[in-house]
């Protein structure tokens, strides 16, 4: 991985989009459903995660950091209660701006 820094480089420039698009999202969300701050707090955390462990694996850390960070989705899922619509769609919309929160944040610190 580290012959080759440009992987993640087209994540990375799109992260301000997802920002935007996961937080329109959002608020549709509220006004269509009940908001469900739990959910999309723990996405958020967990998309956080995810995008920093999958950062690591970028910047050539090693094999178990993508395996570790590829998991992380698969663990919101199981342990969310997703007995409606609405939470699956705060499940992936708090999970893709906390993913893309630490996605510029990597931008913005690789420039600074």
């Amino acid at each position: 991985m580290n012959q080759q820094p440009h992987v993640g480089l087209s994540l990375v420039n799109k992260a301000p989009l997802g920002l935007l698009v996961t937080t329109l999202i959002a608020i549709a969300a509220g006004f269509l459903f009940e908001i469900d701050l739990l959910t999309l707090l723990y996405a958020f955390i967990g998309g956080l995660a995810c995008g920093i462990i999958l950062i690591a694996y970028w910047l050539g850390k090693g094999g178990v950091y993508f395996i570790a960070g590829v998991s992380v989705p698969l663990l919101l899922v199981v342990m969310m209660p997703l007995a409606t619509m609405a939470a699956l769609l705060y499940l992936v919309s708090g999970f893709f701006f906390g993913f893309c929160l630490a996605l510029l944040g990597y931008k913005l610190i690789s420039k600074g």
